[in-house]
Formats: C-alpha cells, structure tokens, sequence
C-alpha cells in the first residue's frame, strides 16, 4: 500500500512539474554540496572576493582576525555587531599562485580575555576566478615540475580501501635532503607546500599520501628546477 501511494505521488509531482514547464522555463540549475564528512569543495575559495560570517556570543566586545598564508598575512579588527567582511583572497579577478589560509577570529571580552576562537582553512589553486591552464596530456613533464608555493589536494575518496578513512598523512623527501612528515586530522583537505624562501631548495622530490585503511600509499615524484638561464662551458 505505502508503495502504491508513493508512485501515486511521483505522477503527480511529475504531472506538475511538466505543466509548470508549460508555463515558463525553469530556473538555472544550482551546486548543491550536501557532503559533510568529505568537505574539500567548501574549503576551496573560487573567487577573489569571499564572504566571511560569524555570530557574536554574549559579553563579546571586540575581535580580531588572522589570516596566514604561504605568500603573507593579514590582521584586522572588529567591533562588537559587525558580523561580516568580505575578505579579497588575491588582488585580480584570476590568479596563477596557489596558497592555503588559515583564518582565526579571536572574540575577546573587555580587555583581552579570549571568550571565542573560530577556525577554518581555505585554498587557492591556480586559476582560481578562471583562466585555468589545461594540460591534457598525462605524460606530460609538466605535471612532474614545481616552481612556486603549491597546494597539495588530499582526499581520502581516491583509494577505495580508504572510504572510511578518519585521517591521512603527507610525507615529503628530498632526494639528498630534507624530510617531512604532515599528520592531518582529517581524511580530504589541502595542505600548503611552501617552497619559495624555505628550506627545500631545488632538486627531486617523493611524496607519500598515505590513509590509515589503505594497503599501499599513494605516490608522485616532482622536480623544482633551478631558476634562470645556464651556461655550459666547453
């Protein structure tokens, strides 16, 4: 019976939504990301310009805003009932550099007792506000060069063996050199390699993605060339 009313109530809809066709075109489709526990789409920033919105708790007098990234930060303040500023993430429409922030808005009391501290991490890849290069071909050499601050995807979804995956780890070496090992918290995120004015240098590195679930990790081998022009002499 439950079955027979649930098909009697699919005509309908159907019935309603054709005439309604009839009666004018529908409206723009829209990006509905209802993913909760795989949430890299709503850490990506796709625009110069993003809305940041928070809500004040009771005895909050004041805030502050950090915001730091591979290539700078930024510092400002608000007072009590301002709720929202719109944060410009690069300063033209498109951008070729890639970053991941992290944003923390402190809520203070009178004087400096911390009453709140919000969180969130957000990442700018290239192309980001369009302009996007393409490059179709897989065995390309570009995809195994690096020049400049990248973000590094990590997404727990990519290996099937990791579905249930809580967590993940980056482990990047320096062929000849130094070594890193990156514990993130969660199964699918970004994480910001600074390259430009550290310690890294240039030459061939592995990287290592590996999920608590997963039988094999995940691996690349990228180059950072040098800089410049060279001159052989003979």
């Amino acid at each position: 019976m439950r079955e027979t009313k649930m098909a009697a109530v699919l005509v309908a809809l159907a019935t309603t939504l054709a005439g309604s066709q009839a009666l004018g075109a529908l409206s723009a489709s829209v990006l509905v990301d209802a993913t909760t526990c795989r949430y890299r789409h709503w850490s990506t920033a796709y625009t110069n310009t993003v809305p940041l919105r928070w809500d004040w708790i009771q005895d909050a007098t004041h805030a502050k805003l950090d915001i730091v990234g591979m290539n700078g930060t930024f510092t400002t303040n608000f007072a009590a009932g301002v709720s929202n500023c719109l944060w410009h993430a690069f300063d033209t429409a498109a951008t070729s550099e890639e970053d991941v922030y992290d944003l923390t808005l402190t809520v203070y009391s009178d004087g400096e007792t911390v009453l709140e501290t919000l969180t969130a991490r957000l990442a700018v890849v290239a192309g980001a506000g369009g302009g996007a290069a393409v490059n179709a071909v897989a065995e390309s050499a570009a995809w195994s060069k690096v020049r400049k601050n990248v973000v590094i995807p990590y997404d727990a979804a990519w290996d099937p063996a990791a579905t249930n995956a809580l967590s993940a780890t980056l482990a990047i070496e320096k062929v000849g050199g130094l070594s890193q090992t990156n514990a993130f918290t969660d199964a699918a995120g970004y994480y910001g390699w600074k390259l430009v004015h550290a310690n890294w240098g240039y030459g061939t590195f592995n990287l290592s993605l590996t999920f608590p679930e997963a039988l094999e990790p995940l691996t690349a081998t990228l180059t950072r060339p040098i800089e410049g022009t060279m001159v052989r002499v003979q």
